[in-house]
Order: structure tokens, then sequence, then C-alpha cells
């Protein structure tokens, strides 16, 4: 595109018109602005952000951009700045759409008036953009349009095309089998395939399978297949897991921003009308003096609610060492949490478990290092 800048500016009793380098002013009242003040002005540069200039999977989102303007202030007076927008198709001749734009500061407002900043100043603001949203084709772009007026003075206006990308889609995420049966004294090979539908410089950056309910997840590879969009992985669940509602987690950053896709699985026992049990824990500090102490706190789950009034052992094991020694008791609230106050003498593991009844699984919690300096 063919880029110009057209100054023009007029007042009750005088004009002046810079077209070709040369000016040409006659006189004009004290309150106008001067000829030399807005042969300065213009819009430097116009950039918008194209590593997030793509349509959102889902919901809404907006697309940055930067404004270079040259010498806004007359005097100490900033300008008003209006920036609007037109998507592929549509005519630029109709009314646009709003995109935000920061505002400079008046510097006349501030006691002393402080110096204008040096020219050029940016100016920020964000464009709209929706999942509804079309992104360009071969045969158009999207029109940013930015004016900035001076104080008493006449609009420079600059537009600025650029390109809005498609969507990061995840495609055919299937998890088999579905829904996942635990077998006790097996393990099942659980599978995970889906299809990364690129459109940018998309990467890959997680993929899990985890419990809805519960803190549980199993953590599978980030990387493709040849082809650059297959994916294919597998874990295996063994009869510990915790049961009810799971989803395929597949985490994808672009550019500055990341998005989850999910596909719901369900994961339960078969031959046993046993609920599952879960312990979530958690220490704090985990680094601490010897002779201080921490507080183990966590919650003991039955199924999909609190285990109440239950008694569960605590265990510890000192780092380097493979053996578990007991420690004692902790019981549960009639919320199903738990909190205990322990002396830690060395660097080690805490873990608790709750014993299995003739109605509910037993089962163990997370580990959790506690360091003794």
């Amino acid at each position: 595109m063919r880029k110009s800048l057209r100054l023009a500016v007029a007042a009750a009793t005088g004009a002046a018109l810079f077209a070709t380098g040369a000016a040409i002013t006659v006189a004009s009242p004290a309150n106008a602005v001067s000829a030399v003040a807005l042969r300065a002005l213009g819009i430097a540069d116009i950039k918008v952000d194209t590593s997030v200039a793509f349509i959102p999977p889902t919901g809404s989102d907006t697309i940055p951009f930067v404004i270079k303007v040259n010498d806004p202030y007359v005097g100490n007076k900033a300008p008003t700045i209006k920036a609007e927008f037109w998507k592929e198709g549509e005519q630029t001749t109709s009314a646009g759409h709003s995109a935000s734009v920061t505002q400079l500061t008046d510097l006349a407002n501030s006691t002393p008036a402080p110096t204008p900043p040096t020219s050029p100043v940016e100016v920020k603001g964000t464009i709209p953009v929706s999942s509804s949203d079309k992104p360009t084709t071969s045969t158009g772009k999207w029109t940013l349009r930015v004016t900035v007026k001076p104080d008493g003075g006449d609009a420079v206006t600059k537009d600025e095309t650029f390109e809005v990308k498609a969507a990061t889609r995840v495609n055919g995420a299937s998890v088999s089998p579905n829904p996942v049966t635990l077998k006790s004294g097996k393990d099942v090979d659980v599978f995970v395939a889906f299809e990364l539908e690129k459109s940018g410089d998309e990467k890959l950056t997680d993929v899990r399978l985890e419990s809805k309910s519960y803190d549980d997840y199993i953590s599978l590879s980030t990387g493709m297949e040849s082809d650059g969009k297959s994916y294919h992985d597998s874990a295996s669940f063994d009869y510990s897991t915790s049961t009810g509602a799971w989803q395929l987690k597949i985490t994808v950053t672009r550019g500055s921003k990341t998005y989850s896709f999910v596909k719901g699985f369900e994961v339960k026992k078969s031959g046993s009308s046993k609920a599952s049990s879960k312990i979530t824990l958690t220490a704090s500090p985990t680094s601490l003096k010897k002779g201080k102490t921490t507080k183990l706190s966590g919650k003991v789950y039955r199924g999909s609610g609190a285990w109440k009034k239950k008694i569960m052992k605590l265990y510890f094991k000192k780092k380097g060492s493979s053996k578990w020694s007991f420690v004692g008791y902790v019981g549960s609230s009639s919320t199903g949490k738990f909190s205990k106050t322990v002396k830690p003498k060395y660097t080690g593991y805490w873990r608790l478990a709750a014993t299995g009844t003739s109605t509910t699984y037993g089962s163990y919690s997370n580990y959790k290092l506690v360091t003794v300096k």
C-alpha cells in the first residue's frame, strides 16, 4: 500500500496547506493551532500484534496494536485519538466497529506542567475479536483506522490492513476405552488420540488425563507424530485410580495466548459396589529450620463426598530411605478436613493412609516433601 499523509487546517480567518513540502499561511486568530505545530503532527506507524491476530477457539478476545504519533501535543493539550476497524468484506466508507484506545494525558492539568514526552509517543489499543468472526482469506484483510485530532486543529488519519488467521482447533479427540473399567490386580491401558489443526505457531504444551472430582491426574507426552498434526499416546490405570468423571485436557500455546480443550470420559470399577476413596495432602511450610513445625492438612473423600470422622495413619520416610515409618493417627472432621502439626527432625516425605472398609476402598495420599535445614 502506498502511504501518504495529507494535513489540512482551516480556521475562521485563515488556513494552511501542506502537500508537497511548501507551506502557504495566512493570518490566524490567537487561539488557532500554529502551522509549525500541525506540520509536525502525524501518525508515524501503526503496528498490529500479528502474533495473536487470530480468531479465538471459543468466546471473545482482543488483538493489541500500538500507534506511534509524532508531536501530538499542542502546547500541553493532548489530542483526541479514535480507532475503528472493518472486517474483511466491509466497506471502509461505512461506519466502522469501535476499537479501544488509550488516550494521552492532558499535560495542562498538571502543576507545574511537565515537558511533553519525546516524539514519537506510543499509544496502545485493542481490537475485539470473537469466535463467531471469520478469518481473512486471500481476497481481503481487516482494516484498522486511527484518527488523531490535535487540540483546536484538524484530524490526521491513517489506515493499516492486517490479516486475522483462523482459530486453533482440536479435532477427533478420543479416549479409549470409554468408560475405563478398572480390574483388581490388573492395569488397564487407556489410549488417547486427536488431531491439532494449526493455523499459526501453535505448540502443544500439556496433555493430561485428570479426575474432575479429585486431585488425580496422569501426564502424557507432548510430542506429535511425524505429520506434525496427529497425536497418539497411552497411560495405564491401576485399581487405586479414582473413579467417576475424568477428562482429557489438551493445552495449546499460540503466541502469548493459551487455550485448553477437553474431552470427558468415565472411570469405574468392575464387580464391586464399593465406593472409592481419596486423600489430598498439603504441607506448610515445606522448608523450615530444625526445631520448627509444619502443618499437614487436607481432605479425605469417600466417593464424591467427604469421608466424615475417618481415622487415618500418618507415615514418614526419610529422604534417601526406602522405608516408611508409622508416626501416628489423624482424624477427619464432619466435612472430611484434617490437620496435624508435626516437628520434623529430618528432611523427608509425609503421607497418609485411609484403611478400607466393607463399603469403601482404602487409599494413600500424595507425598509431601518437607526440607529441614
